[in-house]
């Protein structure tokens, strides 16, 4: 009996992490305790497999890293060897508080509401190179889903210095929800939103966002996202939502979107929303539903060097500083572009309605990351054209 508990307590000390230690996990149960007892430099990796989990994984304030030391959530193996399934809790990972911690390389599927939460006041987190699906288990469909979410008043403060890059977000299994996007953030305080792919957020009729912002939310930067096949907006720049809660008077101030394509949304492909002193830089629309618009309330915003699927729509008495756009002919006119059926619009050599028309400085680079400008000027769009197409 003595032989079999010590053996117990051995195996679960296995699992809880010493200060600076990569705490090597196989079980569910060892990588929840594993997460519980996490601290600064702790890097918990994680052995390929689907782990079911009995409870949301949860990195609170207790278990926060340090900006040289962070908590790390990871596979031991390749990207994408571990599915963390929710199982029909709230969301797979919830990291309410928490500073300093990185989420890489998982698979997240099967919670009721979100794949993964950051609720104020954390900050400093990064969330890399996962793919996040189907996180929309719940049935009360009036609440609201979205695959990343990050919210919460800003008293005491908001969640803040966030980085979303390099991630897969889609939907695969039919949802009717009317409220639901990929990313979507209230009250959030210098996120950074990029290279992530955003597709078939679609869930009842006219609605689904890809990425939204809004809320009180200040300097965001949207860039080189693809974002396809929204059932609503691709991407908003502000919204309907409660900015004292952001403790600011307009839904959205300052940030930019920039470098992201944007097609097949049934609505608009970028709706800026009460946003003041925004950028709308070098984007590209193809073949959404409706017009790009600017509604409700603008003041400072610059929207310029963008190829766009119709003309700019400023509604309700809204104004812009506007120049160097490209309007396609069509919505879906495809001579500009690689392949744009495909979704790959990239610029051919032949685009010169677009290539090396726009004074350069308003964007350094472009979806690749590629320098602006190639030639003399700037390219219109996201694409900056050079010989080799990455």
């Amino acid at each position: 009996m003595y032989r079999a508990t010590l053996l117990l307590f051995v195996l679960a000390l296995a699992a809880v992490p010493a200060a600076g230690a990569t705490v090597n996990v196989r079980t569910e149960a060892q990588l929840q305790a594993a997460v519980a007892a996490a601290g600064p430099g702790t890097e918990i990796a994680i052995a390929p497999g689907r782990y079911v989990l009995t409870r949301r994984l949860t990195i609170g304030p207790g278990q926060s890293g340090t900006a040289t030391a962070p908590v790390v959530l990871r596979p031991q193996g390749d990207p994408g060897s571990v599915v963390l399934d929710g199982n029909g809790n709230e969301e797979p990972v919830y990291i309410p508080g928490a500073r300093h911690v990185t989420v890489r390389g998982l698979h997240i599927t099967g919670g009721a509401y979100h794949g993964i939460k950051v609720d104020a006041p954390a900050r400093h987190v990064r969330i890399e190179g996962n793919r996040i699906w189907d996180n929309t288990r719940s049935g009360d469909l009036e609440s609201q889903f979205s695959a990343i979410k990050g919210g919460g008043t800003c008293d005491p403060g908001c969640v803040a210095d966030v980085l979303v890059e390099g991630n897969v977000i889609t939907q695969v299994r039919r949802f009717r929800g009317n409220n639901f996007q990929g990313v979507d953030c209230n009250s959030c305080l210098r996120w950074v939103v990029r290279a992530n792919r955003v597709t078939n957020i679609r869930g009842a009729t006219l609605a689904g966002t890809g990425i939204q912002f809004k809320s009180g939310s200040v300097g965001t930067v949207i860039e080189r996202n693809v974002v396809i096949n929204s059932g609503l907006n691709g991407i908003n720049y502000g919204g309907f939502g409660t900015p004292a809660w952001g403790r600011q008077a307009h839904e959205h101030v300052g940030g930019v979107v920039r470098n992201n394509v944007v097609t097949r949304s049934a609505d608009a492909g970028i709706s800026v929303i009460d946003t003041v002193n925004g950028r709308v830089l070098h984007n590209t629309l193809w073949g959404n539903g409706y017009t790009p618009d600017v509604r409700r309330y603008a003041r400072g915003l610059v929207y310029r060097g963008n190829i766009l699927d119709r003309p700019l729509n400023l509604r309700d008495g809204t104004r812009a500083r506007v120049g160097g756009n490209l309007v396609l002919r069509s919505p879906r006119e495809a001579g500009l572009f690689v392949s744009a059926a495909r979704g790959d619009l990239h610029l051919r050599a032949t685009a010169r309605r677009a290539i090396d028309r726009i004074a350069p400085g308003l964007v350094a680079d472009d979806l690749d990351g590629t320098r602006r400008p190639a030639g003399a000027r700037a390219d219109i769009g996201a694409d900056e054209f050079t010989a080799a197409v990455p």
